[in-house]
């Protein structure tokens, strides 16, 4: 009987330490666990906002386009086309006001500067203008009211012969213009 006992005191022992082992198995599992689900909801926490942004967004997108389409509406006039012949068309509408003003382009200048850092590709102008005075306030109003417009950088005028008698009198005009480009679309 004693050795029965000794059998069932081991025996109880072993139970007890198997039983505390699995108690400390399924705490373990349990703080694993808890680890894990705390790591998931912080997760999706912050998925989340990103995804009602995102979903915000693409639900925004025909909104966004009919905004991009009147804000290049509204920029449109204001930029000259661009392409290969933008130098020499420029030039020519810069000729064709000087002309139709009355008065003498006697040089002109074309340069294309690449548009950086954001800003847009620019054609810059010079040109000298002679003539007499009401025909240069003439190209001047008409160069102030074309559309797309040239932005005049500086203009210096100086007379040009006699300063006094009943004739007209007749100036020098030195011109320095920028002309906007309008971005050239990309092809995908």
């Amino acid at each position: 009987m004693k050795n029965k006992k000794k059998n069932n005191i081991w025996l109880q022992r072993s139970a007890l330490a198997l039983l505390l082992l699995l108690l400390v198995v399924v705490a373990g599992a349990a703080l694993v666990y808890r680890s894990l689900w705390t790591r998931y909801d912080n997760a999706l926490g912050q998925l989340e906002p990103r995804s009602e942004r995102l979903e915000g967004v693409v639900n925004a997108g025909s909104d966004i386009e009919s905004l991009l389409g009147s804000a290049t509406g509204a920029v449109s006039p204001l930029l000259h086309p661009a392409g290969e012949a933008a130098q020499n068309d420029i030039q020519q509408q810069l000729r064709t006001m000087i002309m139709a003003s009355g008065s003498t382009l006697v040089s002109s200048q074309a340069v294309v500067e690449p548009g950086t850092d954001g800003k847009l590709t620019r054609i810059r102008l010079t040109a000298t203008v002679t003539g007499e005075w009401s025909k240069l306030l003439k190209f001047m109003e008409s160069l102030q009211v074309h559309r797309p417009p040239f932005w005049v950088r500086s203009a210096n005028i100086t007379r040009e012969g006699a300063s006094s008698g009943a004739g007209p009198q007749n100036a020098r005009l030195a011109l320095q213009l920028e002309a906007p480009l309008a971005p050239e679309k990309v092809t995908p």
